[in-house]
């Protein structure tokens, strides 16, 4: 799917209104299964399908001022009940000059599922103008889900693209459909982990700085 418009946003200093910015942000790749120790020193695992970013965002001390931008939303989430969008600065756009995909000739007939199951095929790469091009690194979203992958491999071989993206299961061709790629403005889709932190008020008139856990969630 597109981004949803009718979910809000986590206040940063790019949204309307703005919000505080952020001291560090922490993204892990979280692919969920068990593994087994064996006595002879081996092991052995099953990986579950499912995996997901989870998301740590750090503030530094703000003025109350500053912390009505924010607080305010994160209660409005009623813990880990309710799903909005992040961005991150990092990751918001592509890493190549000038960081903005513009190639309209580039549409859905031109995305296919690729030889191995976590890669997609963009045909008429070619076409895609100057300026528009994908990396390892970069990260992308399908129109047709809101799961955000990372590119982990890119290689174009007779005028296709091959992108390999960190998925820990099958890209079906139903997920592929007529999807087009989104690789601007990332957002991910995630709800709180658990309850909010606590927001604690000093003497001096500024709230201590404060840490909030993020699950992506495409359900």
């Amino acid at each position: 799917m597109s981004y949803e418009l009718t979910l809000n946003q986590l206040p940063d200093p790019d949204t309307t209104p703005p919000g505080p910015g952020f001291v560090s942000q922490q993204i892990t790749d979280n692919t969920p299964g068990m593994i087994h120790t064996l006595n002879n020193g081996g092991s052995v695992s099953v990986k579950f399908s499912g995996s997901n970013w989870e998301i740590q965002i750090g503030y530094p001390q703000l003025t109350i001022a500053e912390a009505n931008t924010i607080i305010p939303f994160v209660y409005s989430l009623q813990g880990g009940f309710t799903n909005f969008y992040v961005q991150l600065p990092t990751y918001a756009r592509n890493s190549q000059d000038p960081r903005y995909w513009g190639a309209t000739s580039i549409v859905a007939d031109d995305v296919s599922t690729g030889t191995n199951s976590n890669q997609i095929d963009i045909a008429n790469w070619a076409n895609r103008g100057s300026g528009n091009e994908l990396a390892v690194g970069d990260m992308i979203k399908l129109d047709t889900h809101s799961k955000i992958y990372l590119i982990t491999g890119a290689l174009v071989t007779a005028g296709v693209m091959t992108l390999t993206l960190n998925c820990d299961r099958a890209i079906s061709s139903t997920e592929i459909g007529a999807a087009t790629i989104e690789p601007n403005d990332i957002k991910f889709r995630v709800r709180l982990k658990g309850t909010p932190p606590a927001f604690n008020l000093t003497a001096d008139g500024l709230y201590e700085g404060f840490t909030l856990s993020m699950r992506e969630n495409i359900i």
